[in-house]
């Protein structure tokens, strides 16, 4: 996940419509975007970077729709730690200094994503990464279908820019609070697919739609 200061837009809020704000006011609304979850074995991915400029991974995680971790790596990048990354993740190139680097583990972070559809707290950004980081050692990116859970819940929340045209992003801290879940651990990347998790459990116990299999952590 980015530092969050790369959420930052200027912005000119209008209100909040209470047709994203209710499950029931409307069937093509914010809600209706969760229905493509329902049949679909996805997974969430998170990402810990080096920063915001051409940034790759220095740490990974996938957890299942069960809320189950699948996979948690954190790698020595090729390139250096930004200092505003490091502040806010926690990661220095010293912490990382014996760690793989990315080839050790691409195989698994390839084998959770391939073929997936896969909830990402800002797909665009994390994305860019998995791309930057398979490209600097020349490893195939596998196919898999990215779903933004920031965009959602923009477009939940309501908070609309009019000088971009857009709703405004908003961090996954300020979702969690919306959904009423307990962030522990912000900008690790296990503890951010799981506050990512349980917004989706919560999100689906509101809109009255079921996820097979994604009964809540014990």
């Amino acid at each position: 996940m980015p530092p969050e200061r790369g959420l930052r837009r200027r912005r000119v809020r209008i209100g909040r419509s209470p047709i994203l704000s209710s499950p029931a006011s409307s069937a093509q609304g914010p809600w209706a975007e969760l229905r493509p979850l329902l049949d679909e074995r996805f997974v969430i991915l998170d990402t810990e970077t080096t920063g915001l400029l051409a940034p790759e991974l220095v740490s990974v995680a996938v957890v299942d729709r069960r809320g189950r971790t699948v996979l948690s790596e954190m790698v020595r990048p090729a390139k250096p730690i930004e200092p505003e990354a490091s502040r806010i993740s926690g990661i220095t190139m010293e912490s990382v200094a014996d760690r793989p680097e990315f080839p050790a583990v691409a195989a698994d972070v390839s084998r959770a994503l391939a073929g997936r559809l896969v909830v990402i707290y800002n797909a665009a950004y994390d994305t860019q990464v998995l791309r930057n980081t398979y490209a600097r050692y020349g490893i195939e990116l596998p196919g898999f279908r990215p779903w933004c859970a920031m965009e959602w819940f923009a477009r939940l929340n309501g908070d609309w820019d009019e000088a971009r045209g857009a709703y405004v992003w908003q961090s996954l801290s300020k979702a969690a609070a919306y959904f009423g879940v307990t962030q522990e651990l912000a900008h690790s990347a296990v503890a951010d697919c799981l506050t990512t998790w349980r917004i989706l459990e919560e999100a689906f116990r509101r809109s009255g739609l079921r996820v097979p299999g994604m009964e809540p952590l014990l």
